[in-house]
């Protein structure tokens, strides 16, 4: 075939080719890795990224963040991940300062945890604000602003995910409030003082079996069973990550009955209407008798 022939030839073929490559299905991105530190964040994070993105979580359902240390292994996935969402727990203490110092670890942004091994300052401030759902709601603004830098062609989608979960937060804050609205002013009794963030969002006073940490001694567990005998409690609220035996003789003294509520729900949503319930039945403010 000539020269002149040949080129005629390859211009005819150019159509057909840019037909083919228009009809080539687009490139999917990959999903971003993400790893967060408890079930909670892992949820939210979910429900902003949807497909976009592959959520690993440190804390396994039953473990609690004030005595868990990551695994070799874990830490050494973290290199893996793209970003990281701190929760403001106990055991990040240790652990952001590791992935600050790899040459290629993952972006790290979330609440910065107290200096304090058990997670409760002296001020009473604890780390379990996603228990909040403001601050969840804040959380979901970091997650897609996050995630938008690293993947930006998937940013819209990101915005989306976020206004429909904020949506669904400030649905759930208002169902909270009305749930609880009886109850403002009234002392509720836990083992571990995890539910500040709620108590303060809904005007409720959170009183911890917990001495600062630490199993009650004697003289601590009788000033909480005169309290709870006081407030007329009728059921003081455990948690699966820790013991209930101090719980247990406070329930039995005052005559009241223990409630599991998870502040760690893999499910936030159901998670926190759950914890509610346990609140309205633990006070006795659900409107059928008064304490």
């Amino acid at each position: 075939m000539s020269q002149p022939s040949l080129i005629r030839h390859h211009l005819l073929r150019l159509p057909a080719l840019a037909a083919l490559v228009a009809l080539a299905p687009a490139a999917v991105a990959a999903p971003v890795p993400v790893t967060v530190s408890i079930p909670p964040q892992k949820w939210l994070v979910q429900q902003v990224a949807g497909p976009h993105a592959t959520v690993s979580v440190m804390v396994g359902q039953g473990q609690s963040p004030e005595n868990f240390a990551p695994t070799p292994r874990q830490v050494a996935d973290l290199q893996q991940a793209q970003a990281y969402f701190s929760a403001g727990v106990a055991f990040e203490l240790g652990l952001l300062p590791r992935l600050r110092a790899m040459p290629q670890g993952p972006r790290l942004a979330g609440r910065v945890p107290l200096n304090d091994r058990h997670g409760t300052c002296g001020d009473g401030e604890d780390p379990h604000a996603w228990l909040d759902p403001r601050e969840a709601a804040a959380f979901a603004d970091t997650v897609c602003r996050v995630l938008s830098e690293l993947a930006p062609a998937q940013a819209a989608d990101f915005a989306a995910g976020r206004d429909a979960l904020r949506a669904r937060l400030a649905a759930l804050e208002a169902e909270c409030a009305a749930r609880l609205a009886d109850c403002r002013g009234r002392e509720f009794f836990v083992f571990h003082p995890a539910y500040g963030h709620l108590a303060a969002r809904y005007g409720l006073v959170q009183v911890a079996v917990e001495d600062h940490g630490h199993e009650p001694g004697a003289r601590h567990l009788a000033e909480v069973i005169t309290r709870a005998k006081a407030a007329g409690a009728r059921a003081i609220l455990v948690q699966p990550q820790f013991p209930q035996r101090s719980a247990e003789s406070v329930a039995t003294a005052v005559g009241a009955r223990l409630v599991v509520a998870d502040p760690l729900p893999a499910d936030y949503e159901a998670g926190l209407r759950s914890l509610v319930e346990a609140l309205v039945e633990a006070m006795g403010c659900d409107g059928s008798s008064a304490p």
